[in-house]
């Protein structure tokens, strides 16, 4: 099993997210090996704008080997039909979702991870 941890008050590395966006520090890694699932969450502190108004970009990705994605909360702008901040589900569906800040969404997160019977 791998357990891989960069916590929420680590030394912030820079790097460029993606083309287009701005230049980043990333403020949490972290990767957890269940076998046949996995779940990824990373997070990069990044200049405000309206892309990103809290100066945050996040994804928390649960999904399978076989490329699936079970669960993915991210913020990335570009979802026509969703808020800043949503949900995806294995259905294909996206929902928006309350951000009451990065730790709390991260709880959430691993709870719903631990109700698909992988323990956190």
């Amino acid at each position: 099993m791998l357990w891989l941890v960069t916590t929420f008050k680590s030394t912030e590395v820079e790097t460029t997210v993606m083309a287009g966006d701005e230049k980043a520090r990333q403020i949490i890694r972290v990767t957890k090996d269940f076998g046949d699932h996995y779940a990824e969450v990373s997070a990069f502190r990044v200049p405000e704008s309206d892309r990103y108004p809290e100066g945050i970009k996040y994804s928390m990705q649960y999904g399978n080997v076989a490329g699936e994605t079970i669960v993915r909360y991210d913020n990335f702008p570009d979802h026509p039909d969703a808020s800043h901040h949503h949900k995806h589900r294995s259905d294909g569906s996206v929902e928006d979702v309350a951000f009451d800040g990065l730790q709390t969404l991260f709880e959430r997160f691993k709870t719903e991870v631990t109700e698909h019977g992988h323990d956190w």
